[in-house]
């Protein structure tokens, strides 16, 4: 019986996919909550914004559902069916195609950015539009094959897998980096040598621009390595499971990072605080000034009995007669 066990080819084969779709499913409760988080403090965004965050989360919820049914199938359904390992089941194909999407969108969003902060320039853009998109076709393109191929040493030998799986995931890689390095630049251009509040703002955006494209870079790029190298084992396909949840938490991330952002800023000595997305990009709203009322009440006294005193002296102090309403 030791023997059988130390033989295993489930071990090697699907238990490192298996625990990184553990990953993505914590990954996912993150989204979740970055996504109530989102609602909860910026629900004057606009209608499109409210849309993106509203079918990012969707797209996790149907990748998160058929990550977890395809393990059911592997483990479960085909329990000690060690020869049924080698079959793609129908429901690897949904989380590619669900999880090409969404890298899609969010891509798209920083694209949008690009195309804001380097005044618009054309030939940039478009460059990284094109890695996009091509991103796009070679991740239909697998979806597509791992239906024709549906065995995972067919399909790893077939040189157009090796070309899609390959193209895909490099191309997000460059995308990444190229969308990091692209703001980092231009932020850097923005920079104030008047505005040291404005700088450690820059800075700041930066940091986290570099960090995201690089944490899903490097995703990918493992991705393409393990692809490679791990030819008995499904520890590629987790990475490129969890790369999807890194997106949404990215994309989700710099959405609620701007509360953080505008409170760190002291109201009373500082600018414009950056505010609500608009359709245009970001809205400068002026710091709200705290306004302090002082109310007097003269208290006149006369000398027609103690009785009448007394009475004028509890009208005067009455709680109820203090402008605001009763106090509690």
């Amino acid at each position: 019986m030791s023997e059988i066990l130390e033989e295993n080819p489930a071990e090697a084969f699907f238990g490192g996919l298996l625990v990184e779709v553990f990953i993505a499913c914590i990954l996912f409760g993150i989204t979740t909550l970055q996504t109530f988080i989102y609602f909860q403090t910026y629900p004057n965004d606009s209608r499109l914004f409210k849309l993106f965050v509203a079918v990012t989360w969707i797209l996790e919820v149907v990748h998160t559902a058929f990550c977890i049914q395809f393990c059911y199938a592997y483990i479960i359904h085909g329990f000690a069916d060690f020869t049924g390992l080698n079959n793609i089941n129908w429901g690897v194909g949904i989380t590619v195609f669900t999880e090409v999407i969404l890298s899609t969108l969010v891509q798209l969003f920083y694209v949008r950015r690009v195309w804001i902060m380097s005044d618009k320039s054309k030939i940039l853009t478009g460059v990284i539009l094109f890695f996009t998109i091509s991103r796009v076709a070679f991740g239909i393109g697998s979806t597509i094959l791992s239906y024709r191929f549906p065995h995972w040493l067919l399909f790893r030998s077939e040189t157009a897998a090796t070309v899609t799986v390959s193209g895909g995931l490099g191309a997000a890689a460059l995308v990444d980096v190229m969308v990091a390095l692209t703001l980092s630049f231009y932020l850097s251009r923005g920079r104030s040598d008047y505005h040291r509040q404005s700088n450690s703002r820059v800075n700041r955006i930066m940091l986290y621009a570099v960090n995201s494209g690089a944490i899903t870079a490097t995703a990918s790029i493992l991705s393409v390595i393990l692809y490679a190298t791990q030819k008995q084992s499904l520890v590629f396909l987790g990475l490129v499971e969890i790369q999807g949840k890194l997106y949404a938490n990215s994309f989700l991330g710099s959405l609620n990072a701007r509360s953080h952002m505008r409170n760190q800023v002291n109201s009373a000595a500082q600018g414009p605080s950056f505010d609500s997305y608009s359709n245009s990009g970001f809205r400068s709203v002026a710091p709200a000034v705290p306004k302090v009322e002082v109310y007097r009440q003269t208290v006149v006294t006369n000398d027609i009995g103690m009785r009448v005193l007394q009475q004028e002296i509890d009208d005067i102090y009455d709680v109820k007669t203090i402008r605001g309403g009763e106090l509690v």
